[in-house]
């Protein structure tokens, strides 16, 4: 075996443990108390990116910039998590606006049901 077989055999045989953060990492990205995201892509801008008023002109680009912003966040899926517990009525959370995050709560309890009633997914 050649040296670079065996570099590279010895580095794809684990590739896990190089792709995963480090625990520290994690647990910097958990909400804290007041419900804050650290690490959040959207700390620092203006809230009001979050909430696109439907009835301005370009409310559709304003929609798609704040889904732009949410897109890179790595606590996304905490962020959406949180909107859809709380059942958040307005604006965009987890990159996902009210009507998106509805719909998909709906879907969810749909197949739940087919779930409970024994159905296939």
């Amino acid at each position: 075996m050649t040296q670079l077989h065996s570099l590279i055999n010895g580095a794809t045989r684990t590739p896990h443990l190089a792709a995963r953060p480090a625990a520290t990492v994690l647990a910097e990205y958990r909400p804290d108390g007041g419900g804050d995201l650290r690490g959040a892509a959207c700390v620092g801008v203006d809230t009001e990116v979050f909430y696109p008023d439907p009835d301005k002109i370009g409310a559709g680009w304003a929609e798609r910039r704040a889904k732009m912003i949410c897109a890179g966040c790595p606590v996304k899926s905490l962020c959406l998590a949180d909107a859809m517990e709380r059942r958040e009525p307005h604006g965009v959370f987890g990159g996902l606006t009210a009507n998106e995050r509805a719909n998909l709560r709906r879907r969810t309890a749909r197949a739940q049901a087919r779930v409970n009633a024994g159905g296939a997914g």
